[in-house]
């Protein structure tokens, strides 16, 4: 049966998310489609291809073995030992027995000691979620992919396969064990976990993160009987585990489809019409009541009542009275709904009769109730999100994957974790190096895929270098062929082999194509064009400035999904293609028309404006009347889905403004400049940590790029004079 603390715990967390009239079931689904590696099934399904090192695998089911066995040794055949037999505790360990005790005060103190201080039980599972959970946000930063609920949903799955796979010796009594010692110390290191990494974080993200990790973790994932998702909402065993007796929860149901979630409070008194409805109801909050008496008083002995149903009808009619020990316990807390009453059962005669019936108004029941319904919902949800984690059972290389090892055990009884697999299968990691599974291992610094398949995340930084390569060669005094093959093209490679996360799909005497997180392609993009002016100027003695007439484009988009191919040919070499919506907005944002740059010259010449961006975009009416938007980038223009993914994924991490400034604050500047906007939009980032220029980007207005209409920024240049004239204005930091 599952402690009563559970139901205003769980129910903190579907309260609000009802609220907002959603569906807290929907925090189970796993996004296929947003992680990097995924194959499309028989059923046109798509699945997560995943492996499990043996040694992980090995750890899961032995802790689990161990805690069987030692529930067998000290709570069914009743063993003693002596305290230094037992192996010592460090901190941790103490923390958690104190966790379990408080919890559970009728679980042997022993066997709590046993098995947390066992360094293969407690504390080897604990390493197992805590390292699986680390993995999963290392790689979730590294993506920008939802990997950590994907990566929880597939611990929870590892570990009731595991439960579910253990001996049915007393099975009634080990699965309570497991359930509440298993799911208690998952609940309290998941709760420690989220804390350390979310401290500080924005409130949105930590709630959503917290609800996506905590919620899957039904009680039911902990309990060895695991009977089929259709049979969970009806399932006698299961409606028990949660104190409710199994005849009354469809009453309640139809009950509550009457009256509506608004108005079920009254359900408890419509149940009690029934007379056989009052019995039970009275069973189940006397059974919840005493649980929680026991564990706020630290008086186990209650326990005996709440697991046996016999011996709590005998104490409920009064056909049997509670020992010394329990009297003075309920007269202590006399206080509480439950001990009054049974006092007053205990007294007899008037007391009794005005003792009314408290079951009525003590919404544990109920609180039972709702929490049940919506476990249900969560336990299966979450078991279809389980299926989208698909086990290889072989590796690419042909040889069977490590085999499953559980319910093998030594002649003493307790699991064996010696022998076989020490190392990494081959198989498996020829697999994760060819991009072709997740792997989970028990290295945590490891990332979970090789990085060879693609994440929705990753946007396209197209480079159009040719112009600027043209005036290159006519300025350069020495030999061109020596610094393209020492100076350009080597340095353009080990530049974006320093830059992790950056990949390089493409290089040509046009430009180069890169790929990426945002932040990272946005850092490069600036970088880049640092390098290839300081390569400008060091190849003309008499270049003393950025002369405005050379271009060097470039565009930065971000959307669409990613497909992915590489290839080796004999003749061809190494050949890749990856592509996304990205790829062909960015390429055509680099466009640079001669007729155009001539229009916007013309254009400004006659109102003796100077341009402010080198991203320009010329608005002309066609016969139709219609205005058509015509582009010329020279300079670093960056699309609004960029832009938002820039600062959703810096939130937190650096200083974000948002800047509108009209006539009166440019003073005077809109007579000197033509402003793309009115009034002109800008945006100021300034990262934590980093000692660099705020990056300023500029809207410069629309564009149809790749035939769609996408809203344009300029990622500014430092040395632009419009810039440094607004630093003058006092309107961006000095």
């Amino acid at each position: 049966m599952i402690s009563p603390d559970y139901f205003s715990f769980r129910w903190s967390w579907y309260r609000p998310i009802l609220n907002r009239m959603e569906q807290p079931s929907d925090r189970c689904r796993v996004e296929v489609r947003q992680l990097p590696i995924r194959m499309i099934g028989q059923d046109a399904a798509e699945y997560i291809p995943y492996l499990v090192h043996p040694a992980l695998q090995r750890s899961i089911s032995t802790a689990l073995h161990r805690l069987q066995d030692y529930t067998l040794r000290y709570m069914v055949r009743g063993e003693k030992i002596s305290a230094h037999k037992l192996p010592p505790m460090d901190q941790k360990a103490r923390e958690m027995v104190a966790y379990l005790r408080s919890q559970c005060p009728h679980l042997s103190r022993d066997l709590l000691h046993h098995w947390c201080a066992d360094p293969d039980g407690a504390t080897a599972l604990l390493r197992v979620c805590e390292g699986l959970w680390e993995q999963g946000w290392r790689q979730d930063q590294a993506d920008a992919a939802p990997w950590v609920p994907a990566v929880n949903v597939l611990l929870l799955k590892l570990i009731r396969t595991e439960i579910a796979a253990l001996s049915d010796e007393n099975i009634e009594l080990t699965s309570h064990v497991t359930l509440h010692v298993i799911g208690g110390l998952y609940t309290w290191a998941l709760q420690a976990f989220l804390k350390r990494y979310l401290e500080g974080a924005v409130e949105v993200r930590r709630v959503a993160s917290y609800e996506s990790m905590m919620l899957p973790a039904t009680p039911m994932v902990f309990m060895q009987y695991q009977p089929d998702s259709s049979l969970l909402a009806d399932d006698s065993r299961i409606v028990r585990a949660y104190g409710l007796e199994p005849e009354i929860v469809p009453r309640m149901r139809e009950l509550r489809a009457k009256v509506g979630m608004r108005n079920e409070g009254g359900i408890l008194q419509l149940l009690a019409r029934d007379k056989l409805g009052t019995h039970l109801q009275r069973r189940t909050w006397a059974r919840l009541s005493l649980w929680k008496l026991a564990m706020d008083s630290d008086q186990g002995g209650w326990m005996r009542y709440v697991l046996n149903a016999k011996q709590l009808d005998q104490l409920l009619a009064g056909q049997t009275r509670p020992g010394e020990a329990l009297l003075e316990n309920l007269k202590a807390n006399a206080d509480v709904p439950v001990a009054g009453w049974l006092l007053a059962q205990i007294q007899g005669g008037r007391a009794a009769n005005a003792a009314g019936e408290p079951w009525l108004h003590d919404n544990i029941t109920l609180m039972a109730f709702r929490v049940f319904d919506e476990d249900i919902k969560i336990e299966v949800a979450r078991r279809q999100a389980e299926r989208a984690w698909l086990e290889r059972k072989d590796s690419p290389s042909g040889k069977p994957s490590a085999g499953r090892t559980a319910g093998m055990r030594k002649a003493s009884g307790l699991r064996s974790v010696a022998g076989g697999h020490q190392d990494i299968d081959q198989g498996m990691e020829k697999a994760w190096q060819e991009g072709e599974v997740v792997l989970i291992q028990p290295d945590v610094s490891r990332a979970l895929h090789s990085g060879k398949k693609l994440s929705l995340r990753h946007g396209s930084l197209s480079v159009e270098w040719s112009d600027y390569l043209t005036a290159l060669l006519a300025w350069h005094t020495g030999d061109t062929d020596a610094f393209f093959s020492r100076t350009f093209l080597p340095g353009i490679l080990a530049w974006v082999a320093e830059r992790e996360g950056v990949l390089l799909d493409s290089c040509s005497a046009s430009g180069c194509l890169l790929r990426g997180p945002v932040v990272l392609l946005t850092e490069a993009g600036i970088a880049l064009r640092e390098r290839l002016w300081q390569w400008l100027s060091d190849a003309s003695a008499h270049l003393d400035a950025r002369p405005e007439s050379i271009a060097l484009s470039m565009c930065l988009d971000m959307g669409g999904e990613w497909s992915y191919s590489e290839i080796t040919d004999v003749h061809a070499g190494v050949q890749r293609i990856a592509f996304s919506q990205a790829v062909a907005r960015a390429t055509a944002g680099v466009c640079r028309s001669s007729a155009v740059e001539q229009l916007i010259r013309a254009r400004n010449a006659k109102l003796e404006l100077k341009q402010v961006a080198s991203v320009g975009i010329e608005t002309v009416k066609a016969a139709s009347g219609q205005p058509v938007h015509l582009l010329h980038n020279a300079g670093f223009a960056m699309t609004a889905a960029a832009m938002f993914e820039l600062t959703r994924a810096l939130a937190g991490k650096a200083s974000i403004r948002e800047l509108h400034l009209d006539k009166q604050q440019l003073k005077g500047m809109v007579n000197a400049w033509r402003m793309p906007t009115m009034p002109l939009e800008l945006l100021l980032v300034q990262r934590h940590g980093h000692d660099e220029e705020p990056w300023l980007l500029m809207k410069v207005g629309m564009a149809s790029l790749a035939g769609a209409d996408v809203e344009l920024f300029e990622v500014m240049d430092v040395h632009n004079p419009a810039v440094q004239h607004l630093r003058g204005l006092g309107l961006l930091p000095a």
